[in-house]
């Protein structure tokens, strides 16, 4: 798993983390076919109106690998589109005055070589570390002000060009303190494809929000309940519609089963308690066949901005603690 710092001018963060990757790890732009090419380029330029910043970005990035930025863009945009093969569990806990979150990546274990776990503080946005297996977008991540957000892929029954989950979740990060505004901006948002986005922030409001081109839900714990969470289906009566299914192989209901089974008996949470749920042999995805399963996981403490991340595997005894947030937030107000 990759480990880059990034901050600064979103422009200056793409073409620091591109000139790296085609320096050290010599990175050509992977090609993609005439379809996606279409999508993508159509999608980019969504992007331009829905996050003008983060355009400049991919235009330093792509400076950074002598590519094109139309060509980075229909890349990134196409992404999950068309084989939406990422499967994930998701929970968050409210536990008397602290919240935790738990989060499982599901994916091919070849894939594991393009993780990375980035420490991005873009200028005049909120700081914040998220995990992704591509550069530039975000599939989870926690910022400064103590929110939490994490996507899971949900085999819708459309696409559309619009803006990717990635770059969804990255725009929540860097621009929202609360999950109120986080549901917001997503429902407002023209997506392309179909997720769930689960939302955590540190006073203790937290929701999910089912999301498709048609419409987007929201979600929120059942009554009496302190705890909510997200496979990959849509769990809204009102969101089925738009759930193709045909996802047994991944276990989702089974995993949903079981979530709610350990987080229904479990009177209180810590993150050692968060770990054990993750790490649940069904919780946690271990495909051998399929050479899929959980190629990272983390847990986190709202309240405090304790985070630990297994770049692997989980174990109740493999995570290790993130601190480069901690260490950016001194960096800045010293």
């Amino acid at each position: 798993m990759y480990h880059p710092r990034l901050y600064g001018d979103f422009y200056e963060m793409g073409l620091k983390y591109g000139t790296l990757l085609r320096e050290k790890a010599h990175f050509i732009l992977p090609k993609i076919n005439k379809q996606k090419t279409a999508f993508g380029l159509e999608s980019y330029r969504a992007l331009q109106s829905f996050y003008p910043e983060v355009v400049e970005e991919i235009k330093g990035f792509a400076k950074g690998i002598n590519d094109k930025p139309e060509n980075l863009g229909a890349f990134l945009l196409s992404l999950g589109i068309f084989d939406t093969g990422g499967q994930c569990s998701v929970f968050a806990y409210l536990d008397a005055e602290d919240v935790f979150v738990g989060r499982n990546y599901d994916m091919l274990f070849a894939f594991k070589k393009f993780t990375e776990s980035s420490l991005i503080a873009p200028k005049d946005k909120y700081a914040y570390i998220s995990q992704s297996d591509v550069f530039i977008g975000r599939a989870d991540g926690i910022n400064e002000k103590g929110l939490s957000i994490a996507m899971s892929f949900v085999n819708g029954t459309a696409v559309q060009p619009g803006i990717g989950f990635h770059f969804v979740v990255r725009k929540v990060l860097e621009e929202c303190s609360e999950t109120g505004q986080a549901i917001q901006l997503i429902k407002g948002t023209g997506v392309s494809s179909a997720n769930n986005f689960l939302i955590a922030d540190k006073t203790g409001d937290v929701a999910v929000v089912e999301s498709a081109p048609q419409k987007s839900i929201v979600r929120r714990p059942k009554q009496d309940k302190k705890y909510i969470y997200i496979t990959n289906q849509f769990m809204l009566k009102e969101m089925k519609a738009f759930d193709r299914g045909g996802i047994e192989w991944s276990k989702s209901a089974e995993r949903a089963d079981r979530l709610e089974d350990k987080l229904s008996t479990s009177k209180h949470m810590n993150l050692q308690k968060a770990k054990e749920i993750l790490s649940d042999e069904c919780v946690c995805l271990d495909l051998k066949k399929a050479k899929f399963g959980t190629i990272w996981s983390v847990v986190a403490n709202l309240n405090g901005l304790k985070i630990e991340r297994a770049e692997t595997k989980p174990r109740s005894t493999n995570y290790k603690p993130e601190n480069r947030l901690d260490w950016w937030l001194k960096k800045k107000h010293k």
